[in-house]
């Protein structure tokens, strides 16, 4: 069974939602109603915290077997939600102008574009989907201090209720600029591993590309509690910036 497949399984073990970013998205949106695209949403645990608020949210993931579990945790929720299966960079041919007033893109993901051309074309393309006073939210790792400082893993995930452990490797591949993300999932006395590059993307290149792509009032976060970033020290850096 592929690794994304077995760890779609486990996702809500092993990141279950956080009270402090449910609201971090509410601060920063604003009070609902309002329309919000979730992409790369996993099995959708902050879509489904949001509509609890009273949040429209449509929800994106390129993998079908987080889809597939989104789908089912609608069903047992009897919850409505529109969702998708598919690429963050498809985005803009499959919402044909249709606008949100936010979008989101949390849990580390828009590093696994392959490079930071694709990026700006989900920064650009983000733009294209948002309504005029709305907002865009992104969180990755601060790879600043991954790289400055020689960070070799991130603290592994433990779940005692169900005998899970999610070890998280770094490398850094300083020729080839790409950070090589290896995670260790052990559950029920097995093991899946898995190994991808990850774009390291930066804070003054994050940046730069907002600005160019025409976002304003930009505020860079080094967590969910709206701590002040510290490229040298945050652990994660998380921006908000308005149309």
């Amino acid at each position: 069974m592929a690794f994304y497949e077995e760890i779609s399984k486990y996702y809500d073990y092993i990141f279950p939602i956080s009270k402090e970013t449910v609201e971090f998205l509410r601060r920063t949106i604003g009070n609902p109603p309002k329309s919000v695209l979730d992409v790369a949403c996993g099995t959708g645990g902050y879509s489904f915290g949001l509509i609890k608020h009273g949040y429209d949210v449509t929800a994106v993931d390129i993998d079908s077997s987080m889809i597939e579990g989104l789908r089912s945790k609608a069903k047992s929720l009897n919850v409505k939600i529109d969702f998708l299966n598919a690429d963050m960079l498809d985005l803009k041919d499959n919402f044909n102008g249709k606008k949100f007033e936010a979008v989101f893109c949390i849990g580390n993901s828009v590093v696994h574009l392959d490079n930071l051309d694709q990026i700006n074309e989900f920064f650009n393309n983000a733009k294209g989907l948002i309504s005029e006073g709305g907002s865009l939210i992104v969180q990755v790792i601060n790879y600043d201090r991954v790289i400055s400082k020689g960070i070799r893993s991130l603290p592994t995930i433990y779940n005692e209720d169900i005998g899970l452990t999610f070890e998280r490797l770094y490398g850094y591949d300083e020729e080839k600029n790409r950070v090589y993300f290896k995670t260790v999932l052990s559950v029920n006395d097995e093991n899946y591993e898995n190994e991808i590059p990850l774009y390291p993307l930066l804070y003054e290149d994050t940046k730069k590309m907002l600005i160019d792509a025409g976002f304003k009032n930009i505020e860079f976060f080094g967590d969910f509690n709206g701590s002040s970033y510290d490229k040298d020290n945050s652990f994660m850096m998380v921006l908000h910036a308005l149309i």
